[in-house]
């Protein structure tokens, strides 16, 4: 079976490959689904009701049209690893889900060290809805005490539990681990590394241009306060305060961008990166040391505790 399949993690390039990459035929890969296909079908299927064979029908159709095409079709989304605001809880049987539908599949999986993982985190929940500090939001992650509840958690971002996994599912041959920092660092050798894993022709040659911009802090700072007043019973993306108010962080965002130093900004930034560092303190010392063991990589240049 032609079929790629990329889990994220989040916050980790996926919107770059998804558009850049992955979606290009002349490069020889094909995406033929949108995100409503893999939510309905893999992600938010009531278990009782999911059809293993009805499914693996609905995928394989365009996987084998796409072959005859010599392309290899590609499942990308972020979510296979887990929802980053719930400790991706679900991502264990999610690899279970997605092995006993495409056990022939290649799976890609991208990492990204634990201190900025985190940070990008806080930063995303602040321009969703979030109205806390970052102690307070450090403080609520509880890395001793389980809740029944599905909250974002440290171990979550201990990569050897998941690459293991996929690793013993579909073979360690088959499962390609990449740092994000890789891509940051050097994008011909980190594009180079998945074509010649999935036998594609991607050009690294091309110019890519960025996709998703991140907020600067100091405007997310001002968002955190007005989120106090966002819908408490059904906060949704679509609201109209929601949208009001993203619409108007957007433009405090380029406003901040072009007036405040960068030194500053940076200055600000930094501080609460330290913060998280004391709170993370050597917690992923020995996964990261696993994880670069089972992927045969060192990791320490780009910055994991190693």
């Amino acid at each position: 079976m032609s079929l790629l399949i990329h889990i994220g993690y989040h916050k980790t390039g996926s919107t770059f490959l998804q558009k850049q990459v992955f979606n290009q035929e002349n490069f020889g890969f094909i995406s033929p689904w949108c995100r409503q296909d893999y939510y309905k079908k893999l992600l938010l299927v009531n278990p009782f009701l999911f059809d293993i064979n009805k499914t693996r029908l609905f995928f394989e159709e365009k996987i084998e049209k796409a072959a005859k095409e010599n392309l290899v079709s590609v499942i990308s989304e972020e979510r296979l690893s887990g929802s980053i605001t719930s400790g991706g809880y679900n991502n264990y049987n999610m690899a279970n889900k997605l092995y006993s539908l495409f056990p022939q599949s290649k799976i890609l999986i991208i990492i990204r060290n634990q201190l900025d993982m985190i940070w990008s985190i806080y930063k995303h929940r602040l321009n969703s809805d979030l109205a806390v500090g970052i102690d307070e939001y450090l403080e609520q992650i509880q890395k001793d005490f389980p809740s029944f509840e599905p909250f974002f958690n440290f171990d979550y971002l201990q990569y050897h539990w998941l690459i293991n996994h996929y690793q013993s599912l579909f073979g360690k041959d088959q499962v390609l681990v990449l740092p994000y920092e890789m891509l940051k660092d050097n994008k011909v050798l980190f594009l180079e590394k998945i074509s010649n894993f999935t036998q594609t022709n991607i050009d690294t040659k091309i110019n890519f241009s960025q996709v998703n911009k991140s907020n600067l802090y100091l405007s997310l700072y001002f968002k955190r306060w007005t989120n106090f007043f966002a819908p408490r019973i059904c906060r949704v993306n679509s609201s109209l305060y929601q949208k009001i108010n993203n619409s108007f962080f957007y433009r405090l965002n380029q406003v901040i961008e072009n007036t405040i130093p960068k030194a500053l900004s940076e200055k600000v930034e930094n501080h609460l990166k330290e913060i998280i560092a004391e709170k993370i303190h050597n917690y992923y010392i020995e996964s990261n040391q696993k994880t670069s063991n089972i992927i045969n990589m060192d990791l320490s240049p780009y910055n994991y505790q190693m």
